[in-house]
């Protein structure tokens, strides 16, 4: 039974789908909207109500970086990620962190005020602390990139299609061909990407049937 991928489009999940169609083999992408995810159906697949959520036959896996890893090293000839206990593995697993623990979680208080602060009053001086400590982590990332096209060991593995996912996001509050231009450079590189043209249409409900996928958009049930 091939893989299924929930998801909801805007958010990390773009990652899983863009590393499946790189894998090139079916799989399922089941949409799941905001409401959809406090409902006991999800919840039992889900028990934070987040996506990306894969079930893999009897398996269920939560956490983006779980299923990167787990995608990873279940497709070893996709060379999404370099192989476990290797050097270039310890440096992917820590760009992963910080992707993760990092630079995502710097958008939380923009995406979820109510979450850090009941009184909406503080939520603009969230929103602003936020979007100074995004920007940070967008200079980070700049610099890295800089004289790259990839994240790591020249070539395309996990993280770019987690950046791809992620930084993205900011867009609407900097101007990223002035401010943070490697990183413009690099996202719009990713963009012509085929495997990422197909996730990012998916996601979008342009397409149902891609090339080497699969595609079910279905209704989640309770």
């Amino acid at each position: 039974m091939e893989p299924t991928l929930y998801f909801r489009p805007g958010t990390c999940a773009l990652s899983e789908m863009i590393l499946l169609e790189w894998i090139g083999e079916p799989y399922r992408a089941v949409r799941v909207e905001k409401a959809q995810t406090a409902l006991p159906g999800f919840r039992a697949l889900s028990p934070h109500g987040t996506v990306p959520v894969m079930r893999f036959g009897d398996l269920v896996v939560y956490e983006n970086n779980a299923l990167i890893a787990h995608l990873a090293d279940t497709h070893p000839n996709a060379k999404l990620l370099p192989p476990a206990g290797t050097p270039e593995r310890a440096i992917a697993n820590q760009w992963m962190s910080y992707l993760d623990s990092g630079f995502h979680v710097a958008h939380y208080p923009l995406f979820k005020a109510s979450k850090f602060a009941e009184d909406e009053a503080l939520h603009p001086v969230l929103a602003e602390t936020a979007k100074k400590r995004v920007a940070e982590h967008l200079g980070f990332v700049n610099t890295h990139l800089e004289e790259l096209d990839f994240f790591l060991l020249g070539q395309r593995t996990a993280l770019d299609a987690y950046f791809t996912a992620i930084g993205r996001w900011a867009r609407r509050w900097f101007d990223y061909a002035d401010q943070f231009p490697a990183v413009d450079r690099f996202l719009l590189a990713m963009d012509e990407d085929e495997g990422v043209r197909r996730a990012k249409a998916i996601e979008a409900g342009e397409i149902e049937a891609p090339s080497g996928a699969l595609q079910a958009l279905l209704a989640f049930e309770a």
